[in-house]
């Protein structure tokens, strides 16, 4: 089976030619310009290896990698940058990226990269519950590999939306998140045209599917589990 890379560049024309060079070393790679979708996209799929630009729009790459490290922790890891600073590398080392590498190293020295950190064995850690979220409380536990819900060992069917707002939901204990950042994770590429009480719609479905009481309303701001 192929590896799998995810690639996560907001200068394109860098993004093709390293993108190019990978597959055809015989990897697979799924390539995201923003890194917001990049988040979305990860708790869909198993990937083998992130590749992340330091310098984006949205979050920089150290950030995108701390939520990806929550999602999996025993995810490999690159952040690429066209300026290199002590600082970033020491937030990189602090977060166990495997390699901060400058964006002027050689296609072929990338790859030497690539090729070894995909060679090594994965250790698995205590917090390797990577694919599986829960709440004890409720009783509800999640699948990320098969995407199956269950709600007191039972089966629960949920759309592709409701399943996406129980994950999210579910890795942000205690956090209250307003409907702008609901929107931004689960509805990236159209955010500007949601109307926002969508997202009140799908979570009333949502609570009442699995009878869940632990996501309340902040008013006048959006909702907290």
């Amino acid at each position: 089976m192929k590896k799998r890379i995810m690639l996560v560049e907001d200068d394109e024309k860098y993004a093709e030619k390293l993108k190019q060079a990978i597959v055809n070393e015989g990897y697979e790679v799924a390539y995201f310009n923003t890194p917001i979708k990049s988040v979305a996209e990860f708790t869909k799929s198993n990937y083998d290896l992130v590749i992340s630009d330091f310098c984006m729009k949205d979050m920089d790459g150290v950030k995108l990698l701390t939520i990806l490290k929550e999602i999996n922790p025993s995810i490999r890891s690159i952040i690429l940058t066209a300026y290199p600073e002590e600082e970033v590398e020491m937030e990189a080392i602090d977060i166990n990226v495997d390699h901060y590498l400058s964006k002027d190293k050689s296609l072929t020295i990338m790859l030497k990269y690539i090729q070894f950190l995909l060679k090594k064995e994965t250790v698995p850690t205590e917090t390797t519950s990577s694919y599986k979220l829960s709440s004890s409380i409720e009783r509800i536990s999640v699948d990320m590999k098969t995407r199956i819900v269950e709600k007191e060992d039972e089966v629960v069917s949920l759309t592709k939306k409701e399943y996406e707002l129980l994950v999210l939901f579910l890795k942000n204990k205690g956090t209250a998140l307003s409907r702008e950042d609901i929107a931004e994770n689960l509805w990236s590429n159209d955010i500007e045209n949601i109307d926002l009480r969508v997202i009140d719609g799908h979570i009333k479905r949502l609570r009442s599917k699995l009878s869940l009481f632990g996501i309340s309303s902040v008013r006048g701001y959006g909702y907290k589990r």
